[in-house]
């Protein structure tokens, strides 16, 4: 860690034990203004302008659904220092959610302000129907098929397609168009030693267009994404 970052955490820890993180039903008004011109700057593209992510220009460019902030049932299980978190981390602390951490451009008082904002757009849509906060948590720690439908989604599906058809969002403006990933055919043929050499190969660009992976970034995930990939015939053939 460098001394910026170092720096940049003790800010944001500053600001986490500050009584400035309760939860008021009276917020300042500068301060939720203040959070609205950030969010509109920072996060609106993901999250949308009410915060459901409904419409948003990039909600699924990551593959994993975009957090709705609109959802009262949900935003209620959340302090406001787990959102400051999440909002200064993002995937780094939280890698089920596949957001970027945004504490290398906004510090604690802006990240303070954002939560003050993000706070308005809650509204009540009944009870919860998905998982809790909790329950998300554990599901990624505990379970290696959600981890690899996480990493999938993030690192796959936007070329091969959620269901790994090969009908991705990029699948049409692709110069090599993507394999069915996930087929009956090809998904059993997967092997981690196969799957590892070809996505960190940097020498078969003649052959295809697909990203080249680092073994650090990639390796810890791949048993994962492969076990999940391999479920995909039997999800998709009904």
């Amino acid at each position: 860690m460098n001394r910026y970052s170092k720096v940049t955490l003790t800010i944001v820890s500053l600001f986490i034990s500050s009584s400035i993180y309760a939860h008021s039903s009276t917020p300042n008004p500068m301060l939720v203004e203040a959070g609205k011109r950030l969010f509109n700057s920072f996060c609106i593209y993901c999250h949308g302008i009410d915060g459901s992510g409904t419409n948003a220009p990039a909600a699924n460019l990551s593959g994993v659904p975009t957090g709705d902030l609109s959802n009262k049932a949900y935003m209620s299980l959340l302090t406001d220092k787990e959102i400051i978190n999440r909002v200064a981390y993002g995937e780094e602390k939280y890698p089920y959610l596949q957001m970027p951490g945004w504490r290398s451009n906004l510090n604690g008082e802006k990240i303070t302000a954002i939560v003050a904002y993000v706070r308005t757009l809650a509204v009540d849509q009944g009870p919860l129907q998905g998982p809790t906060p909790t329950e998300r948590l554990k599901r990624f720690q505990n379970d290696p098929l959600e981890r690899g439908r996480i990493h999938f989604l993030r690192y796959c599906s936007g070329c091969h397609g959620k269901k790994g058809d090969g009908k991705g969002w990029m699948a049409a403006k692709a110069l090599n168009k993507p394999i069915a990933i996930g087929s009956a055919k090809i998904a059993p043929t997967l092997t981690f030693d196969s799957v590892k050499a070809y996505v960190t190969n940097i020498n078969r660009w003649d052959k295809s267009y697909m990203p080249v992976f680092s073994e650090e970034e990639i390796l810890p995930k791949l048993a994962d994404i492969i076990a999940y990939i391999k479920t995909l015939p039997k999800q998709y053939s009904k």
